[in-house]
């Protein structure tokens, strides 16, 4: 009888610690918010909850719906040595856009925080296939990579989701 007393007080615990591990784990992201990026990833990215997670790319990403196609990814890679600022980063990085944009035009910049790390943050409009875009890319080097958050939308949509973004980037944290 003891010993089966003993058995479950033991298998009472071992779920408890379970329960314990889960709730801690759901704790963790915030309140109205999902995970957005991969396990493997070296830093955690949230969205608002009822954003559609896309995580079949290299990079983490989710939108907001079908008929409003507002997005927000996170993008990660090695800097060329020449890249020693986000400054510098970002020169080249526009350099490319060239060749893509029909026409791209910085409506802002100015500093920000990106994960607790010092960087810059972008604003500009941009045409792509004869459609206007707006976006805005907060970036940051950290350990010879830049990190970026591309916030896209259309003009009709671009307010809508500021709140949002201004979420994401709050929560935004290197592992």
């Amino acid at each position: 009888m003891k010993r089966t007393g003993f058995l479950l007080v033991t298998l009472l615990l071992a779920l408890s610690m379970i329960l314990c591990g889960c709730e801690k784990q759901a704790s963790d992201v915030p309140a109205g918010m999902q995970l957005a990026s991969s396990e493997d990833a070296d830093y955690l990215f949230y969205v608002p909850e009822g954003w559609r997670v896309d995580k079949s790319s290299l990079y983490a990403a989710a939108y907001f719906s079908s008929g409003d196609a507002t997005s927000i990814s996170v993008t990660a890679f090695g800097v060329n040595m020449t890249d020693d600022t986000v400054s510098s980063w970002w020169e080249n990085y526009t350099e490319q856009f060239t060749g893509i944009y029909e026409k791209m035009e910085v409506t802002a910049q100015e500093e920000a925080v990106l994960g607790g790390i010092d960087g810059m943050k972008y604003t500009f409009d941009a045409t792509l296939n004869e459609k206007e875009y707006r976006y805005i890319i907060v970036a940051a080097l950290r350990e010879n990579y830049i990190y970026y958050i591309t916030y896209t939308s259309t003009p009709e949509y671009y307010e809508d989701h500021l709140d949002e973004l201004d979420l994401v980037l709050e929560h935004f944290a290197f592992k």
